[in-house]
């Protein structure tokens, strides 16, 4: 089922002149080329044209078939997923969980049928008969995560919200788990077949080269990209698409440090914050965008009990593999490069794994803003602050957060209020209790941010609320009923909860 060569209308494509970029077992894995891409964007761009026209019940239809195919296939997922990543069968059995359950959320939303937000005026004297929805945008591409081989990549968020919305997906396959990417992308093209829908719904192909991305970005019948990963690869690809004579969207999520402020009254109050912290740090080797890598500690005293005991747990805790010797590789440079920004850093490495901690005053960690950057993987810096005054001269330094983390005891809740209405313009979700990691997929949830977390700072890339990243709003003005859509009729044939003169109901 692995054949190492991009996936186009339903089927395998030779690898023309491309070389080989990468071996799984006995397989080569091949670069997509540019005549591939153009395929592949002709035929979404036909599916298109279906897409747009099928009923909510219709999209459903694909997204059961497509999880009844992940899960026929899941132990030969498995197999290839740690394979690749050398994560544990637990990991990858929480992830595929995961995966699963985001197609089921985006099932429950669309059988609702609210997410088209139908509304309808009818006119009166004075006022013409309006009648407003969302509608899908058209061919999208999306870019598989480094660092989650399932859930945010070929069968990920992106790739299903899309689908949900009724687009067309071209998948840039993440080459660190090519073989995982494909085999859940053949799942998908197979759950296309079945459901009898256009071999033009998925394709993928595959690539190490900033070459074919490029291509795809810039292709003029694509509409929008989904993407997660480096600020430096989001960032070079939003650049892309707004140079295009037609400028498209791009989402992309970027990362974020994550901060987490902790008032002195909640160094006391709770024994286990400190494990819990140095946990989050290290979970998945410390390969998640909301890994907290910022914490802001009001004392002092950088021999303080709590600031000790974090510092050992996170360099004498067992951390796993990185997902890729490149990532691991980009770590221990941006590691050894701390010493160079200041003097007053002091820096704690274990002899035994790859888990790092700095600590550092407020005061200058304001002189040497560069030590907020990002650094991915099992690293976080403690910084020492005197009071909330203090801490407040910090915020211009910061950047776009994917989370914010205040906690305090209940006793400091007038400094948790002045902490947070200060620092909520940075945050996409602010948390008052636990930590940053673990993401719920929820209508709720924001999984963004100011940028440079994310390019756009409206919309998740997490929840059902995803789905509007790919819807756009349109008004049938005065039209007749017969060239109304399904959902604008006035006989309601979808049987759509939608709102009429202001109410809301199935009418």
């Amino acid at each position: 089922m692995i054949k190492g060569l991009s996936q186009i209308d339903g089927e395998y494509v030779a690898p023309g002149t491309s070389t080989s970029f990468y071996q799984y077992q006995n397989t080569s894995f091949f670069e997509a080329e540019s005549n591939h891409v153009d395929v592949a964007l002709s035929q979404a761009e036909w599916a298109f044209e279906v897409l747009k026209k099928s009923s909510p019940k219709t999209i459903v239809q694909l997204l059961v078939q497509i999880v009844s195919e992940l899960e026929h296939h899941q132990p030969l997922i498995m197999e290839t997923y740690q394979s690749e990543s050398h994560f544990p069968l637990g990991r990858a059995q929480g992830e595929f969980a995961r995966t699963i359950g985001q197609i089921k959320a985006f099932i429950q939303l669309l059988e609702k049928g609210q997410y088209l937000q139908a509304k309808i005026d009818h006119s009166t004297d004075i006022t013409p008969d309006l009648r407003k929805m969302l509608v899908p945008m058209g061919p999208i591409g999306i870019f598989g995560a480094s660092n989650f081989p399932l859930a945010f990549s070929a069968a990920g968020g992106d790739t299903i919200s899309a689908l949900a919305a009724g687009c067309p997906v071209i998948i840039k396959g993440h080459p660190y788990h090519a073989a995982t990417s494909e085999l859940v992308a053949s799942c998908m093209i197979k759950a296309v077949k079945e459901s009898k829908l256009p071999s033009g719904t998925i394709s993928h192909l595959h690539g190490s080269s900033h070459a074919v991305g490029e291509v795809l970005v810039k292709h003029p019948k694509l509409r929008g990209v989904g993407f997660t990963g480096s600020y430096s690869g989001g960032k070079a690809l939003y650049d892309m698409a707004q140079k295009r004579t037609i400028p498209i969207p791009v989402f992309a999520e970027m990362g974020s440090v994550n901060p987490v402020i902790i008032l002195k009254e909640k160094l006391h109050a709770n024994q286990e914050l400190a494990q819990q912290l140095a946990d989050s740090v290290l979970l998945g080797s410390g390969q998640f965008c909301t890994n907290p890598g910022l914490i802001f500690i009001e004392t002092n005293d950088d021999n303080h009990p709590f600031v000790n005991e974090l510092i050992s747990k996170v360099i004498q805790s067992q951390t796993g593999q990185m997902v890729h010797q490149n990532i691991l590789k980009s770590y221990a440079e941006k590691i050894d490069q701390l010493s160079q920004y200041s003097p007053h850093l002091k820096l704690f490495q274990s002899k035994s794994n790859h888990g790092a901690c700095g600590v550092i005053k407020i005061s200058d960690l304001i002189k040497h803003p560069a030590l907020t950057h990002e650094i991915f993987g099992p690293y976080t810096l403690l910084v020492l602050f005197d009071g909330v005054s203090d801490f407040l001269k910090i915020i211009p330094s910061l950047s776009g957060q994917l989370t914010v983390t205040i906690l305090g005891d209940q006793s400091e809740h007038k400094a948790i209020a002045k902490v947070s209405d200060a620092i909520r313009h940075l945050a996409g979700r602010i948390l008052y209790s636990g930590v940053p990691t673990g993401v719920a997929v929820q209508s709720t949830m924001t999984h963004g941010g100011p940028f440079p977390a994310t390019t756009d700072a409206r919309y998740t890339s997490v929840g059902t609320d995803a789905i509007y990243r790919w819807l756009r709003p349109i008004t049938f003005q005065d039209c007749p009923e017969a060239l109304l859509p399904d959902a604008l009729k006035s006989d309601n044939p979808l049987n759509l909860p939608r709102q009429i003169n202001g109410n809301w109901g199935i009418h």
